[in-house]
């Protein structure tokens, strides 16, 4: 961050099209006193810096019906397991999703392995 001190707090909002316009004044108006909300320990903190970057692209949003097109993670291929922003996760095509997917996929190579998924994460259903 260049920063010498402080901190730098970096925000990401998904699927932001109401928002992709607004002043940057006008977000920070709405976010900053949001931000002491959640971390009251922020309250009084001098911001030195305010800044939006905008990617209106930045999350896929596909057809309706699309979603019954994405693969799950297990394939007819013996020790082939498929992981990717693109497969059915149940969630959009997403760097959260290609989380998901990775940990569907291991799942299911364990399972087939006759082995426990206990080392992964349990924080979602399997999407597999």
């Amino acid at each position: 961050s260049g920063l010498k001190e402080g901190q730098y707090l970096a925000l990401s909002q998904s699927t932001a099209q109401h928002e992709i316009d607004e002043p940057v004044a006008a977000l920070r108006e709405r976010y900053l006193p949001e931000l002491e909300r959640l971390l009251p320990r922020t309250r009084g903190a001098e911001v030195k810096d305010f800044f939006v970057t905008r990617e209106r692209t930045a999350t896929f949003a596909p057809a309706p019906g699309v979603g019954r097109l994405r693969p799950g993670a297990r394939t007819k291929a013996p020790g082939l397991y498929l992981a990717g922003a693109w497969t059915a996760t149940g969630w959009p095509a997403t760097m959260e999703s290609a989380v998901r997917s990775g940990v569907g996929a291991a799942a299911a190579a364990l399972g087939a392995l006759g082995r426990s998924r206990g080392l992964l994460p349990d924080f979602f259903e399997e999407a597999a």
